[in-house]
């Protein structure tokens, strides 16, 4: 019995070990993970570059058309101001190109936690010992990978102090025209296109930083299961983002590391004496609730503060230096990617059976360009299916097909009534060529007169709706109507109206 027992316990204390052992040894870098990670990184890095230098390049020359004109009405002032302009600005550029992943100073700017977490499990992946299964081309794999992480790091770094000296740079020169008396306009033209890049520059690099915390599927993997390692954790408390900034004490979890710090009651003390805590008996003697109380107030003006800054599109997450133009309306698609512009959707039409088809339903995916806030440009393809005379005559065909191009307008608000009915509201209008016939072959597109061409106008009402595809996401739905103006020229004859119901993806 004895013997037994012993065997029992050195099994399960095998088992224990190869279990921690195979833990520690089956973790497996994906092979798209690396190169996942460089082609976004380097896509961004890229493409911060490229509009850095677009940026400051017309930055200079709207400074320079400002000081020639100056310079016909006062060549004193200007000189001080302005010298090499020029040359100030293509240092900048370079300085920005030529940034690597060496860091030369503290970490400073906004905190980035997607940033953080890739940078760390490079770092943890790049050094582990024993841990990570991974070959020399991996090992070097993930030493470039790193380095370009801490590139970007760095330029979005060197973008944020741009940001700021552009920003200080708009100010002098705001505050040197305001010393003169009927300035040409187009100096004060000149101004406000060099206002209105400071601000599409402060927001460009904020679209890069919001790119930068929307990780992939991929990355989200090899975090989870990065993770659930004492060995990764114990590698990010030293040497993440976040510990640069509050680093954990050596001692931390003993009883030596809470020696010198205030009680509870010393903290309820001093704010008793500084912020003001009542100390009488009452709702308010409770220095937690106090406190509770003066929070929720504080949220509360946070949170209509938040509502203005969006309300300005600076976004929900938009930077709070940010300075917004005079007389000026921002495009919050201006500093988007082509794709992130393009918004896809589809919708759908239904017409009842008459003596030239049976009971139809036009089904339309299209693709529009979002110009700006308010209008949307557009083009789409339609497929007409029949589905019989009755519900005792069921006959899926096919009824035609159809091309379409469109344009979209939001409704103003001419009263500024900040309804939710006006600013639903989208005026639309478009161009359609639609083949209402039997489709028996390819060929029957050929004859362009067999195509019903069709002039539409009306009017669109857009809200939030949950999607029928992904279970609690929401999408905008849309419900429209539009008059089409050569519906008498159709053979057969078409309706009037068209009514339409759909959504965007």
């Amino acid at each position: 019995m004895k013997s037994i027992l012993t065997f029992i316990l050195v099994m399960l204390i095998i088992s224990v070990h190869a279990q921690h052992v195979g833990s520690d040894s089956l973790v497996q870098i994906p092979g798209k993970y690396l190169s996942s990670v460089d082609k976004k990184i380097s896509g961004l890095d890229k493409q911060l570059t490229r509009q850095s230098e677009k940026y400051l390049n017309s930055l200079s020359k709207q400074e320079e058309k400002i000081r020639r004109k100056l310079a016909k009405l006062d060549s004193a002032k200007p000189a001080e101001l302005f010298g090499d302009t020029k040359k100030t600005y293509e240092q900048l550029s370079q300085k920005l190109a030529a940034t690597n992943g060496k860091m030369d100073k503290a970490f400073s700017g906004q905190y980035l936690p997607y940033l953080d977490s890739l940078q760390g499990s490079l770092g943890f992946l790049k050094d582990a010992k024993n841990i990570v299964s991974k070959s020399k081309d991996i090992q070097q794999k993930l030493g470039s990978s790193l380095q370009q992480v801490k590139q970007l790091q760095n330029k979005l770094q060197q973008a944020d102090e741009i940001k700021h000296y552009v920003q200080q740079r708009q100010e002098q020169l705001k505050t040197l025209l305001s010393s003169y008396t009927n300035l040409p306009k187009s100096i004060t033209k000149h101004l406000g296109k060099y206002q209105q890049d400071v601000y599409y520059y402060g927001r460009q690099v904020q679209e890069y930083k919001e790119t930068l915390n929307d990780p992939d599927k991929l990355f989200k993997k090899v975090l989870a299961t990065l993770q659930t390692l004492p060995a990764f954790k114990k590698f990010m408390q030293k040497y993440s983002m976040l510990a640069q900034l509050f680093p954990t004490p050596e001692n931390y979890g003993t009883p030596q590391a809470l020696a010198g710090l205030q009680t509870r009651a010393n903290v309820q003390q001093v704010l008793q004496q500084r912020v003001g805590i009542p100390a009488t008996s009452g709702a308010n003697a409770n220095p937690d609730q106090y406190l509770q109380q003066q929070m929720q107030q504080a949220q509360g003006e946070l949170s209509k503060i938040k509502d203005k800054l969006n309300q300005l599109g600076n976004g929900s997450s938009g930077s709070s230096d940010m300075v917004m133009p005079e007389h000026f309306t921002p495009n919050s698609n201006k500093t988007k990617s082509l794709w992130k512009r393009i918004q896809l959707g589809t919708n759908f039409q239904t017409q009842r059976s008459n003596n030239y088809w049976p009971t139809t339903t036009d089904i339309a995916v299209t693709a529009a360009y979002k110009a700006n806030d308010k209008t949307n440009i557009g083009i789409g393809l339609a497929g007409k299916m029949g589905w019989g005379q009755s519900w005792k005559h069921i006959k899926i065909t096919g009824q035609g097909a159809g091309m379409r191009a469109f344009v979209e307008w939001k409704v103003p608000n001419l009263f500024g009534s900040n309804s939710k009915l006006i600013s639903s509201l989208w005026l639309t209008s478009g161009a359609e060529m639609n083949y209402n016939r039997t489709v028996e072959s390819l060929a029957v597109f050929k004859n362009y007169s067999n195509w019903n061409k069709s002039a539409l106008a009306g009017i669109s009402k857009k809200y939030s709706m949950s999607s029928p595809l992904k279970k609690g996401k929401k999408i905008v739905g849309s419900m429209q109507v539009q008059y089409d103006f050569l519906h008498k020229q159709h053979i057969p004859p078409t309706p009037a109206f068209v009514w339409r119901v759909g959504y965007n993806f």
